[in-house]
């Protein structure tokens, strides 16, 4: 298999600013699960974004700022139970103007607050956006791979006639999606193109080999090992590529790259600890080294 890496790594200009790099917003967590939208956005940062965030329920705030000292906070209403709540969806609506990328799900839950986001970031703008985990749920309980696909006059175009979305399903959010069973990996392959083809958007199938496809074409992952199937791997990914969304490349494009250098980091962190003893946070460390040869 061919293990370069699909595309280049964005370019820096000596002139460049932390604008440069883009501004991007993870949104998700809650009161039970606030370090998945802690890794998401710190493998944001390591990824290269010049400013991100971290939009949590309010109860959250302190325990995801706590992580890392370079992901801002911006609190959202919430439930009693550390949930969002309904009107988070108006107050992160306020907040995507001058955003580059979103990053959506990890750790949010299924409740009424989160189908409210999912609904307000699914519609039609040129913000570029992953769902992923409980934005996927999200969109499985609302049958969207059913309902019918935006018309290309009111979509964006981004070149590869493609809304600027991608998805980063594991099997079981696919198969929620699509129907496709979890254990079916050829099907479930064929389905998520037909789903990428109907709604013109980008699919990251998770798996071994992950694969990404969109309305027209398909791309195997040559990184990448048994170790990754561990707590957070995923929520890990779900930065990188928002990250690689807000530095301008195409969603076909931060896909492939974002699964190859997710999966090298991956690698790296299994021949350091042991495909058993490594987690999402070994992973996320070694992501600036897996990005660093590029420069090299």
């Amino acid at each position: 298999m061919n293990h370069q890496p699909p595309v280049s790594f964005p370019k820096r200009e000596h002139d460049s600013h932390k604008g440069s790099f883009g501004r991007v917003l993870l949104c998700g967590g809650s009161r039970e699960m606030a370090g998945s939208i802690a890794l998401s956005s710190m493998a944001a940062l390591h990824t290269g974004s010049g400013l991100v965030s971290a939009a949590v329920p309010d109860r959250c705030l302190e325990t995801v700022a706590a992580f890392h000292p370079c992901v801002m906070t911006i609190p959202l209403a919430d439930a009693s139970r550390g949930h969002f709540a309904t009107a988070a969806a108006d107050e992160l609506g306020s907040r995507l103007d001058g955003l580059d990328a979103i990053g959506c799900g990890p750790g949010m839950t299924t409740n009424d607050g989160s189908m409210q986001i999912v609904r307000r970031l699914i519609e039609p703008m040129k913000l570029a956006r992953v769902f992923d985990a409980d934005a996927l749920n999200c969109l499985a309980k609302m049958e969207w791979a059913k309902q019918d696909p935006v018309s290309p006059e009111t979509s964006p175009s981004n070149g590869d006639d493609a809304r600027n979305i991608v998805l980063t399903p594991h099997p079981g959010e696919l198969g929620r999606l699509t129907g496709a069973g979890a254990k079916d990996r050829d099907l479930q392959i064929e389905a998520a193109q037909k789903l990428a083809a109907h709604h013109r958007v980008t699919i990251v199938v998770k798996g071994g080999p992950t694969v990404v496809v969109d309305a027209t074409r398909t791309w195997t992952n040559s990184t990448g090992n048994p170790g990754m199937a561990t707590a957070g791997t995923g929520d890990v990914l779900t930065g990188v590529i928002t990250s690689l969304l807000g530095q301008g490349l195409s969603p076909w494009d931060a896909a492939r790259l974002g699964v190859w250098i997710h999966g090298s980091a991956g690698d790296r962190a299994a021949a350091e600890y042991g495909q058993p003893g490594m987690s999402a946070y070994e992973l996320l460390a070694e992501l600036p080294k897996v990005i660093a040869a590029f420069d090299s």
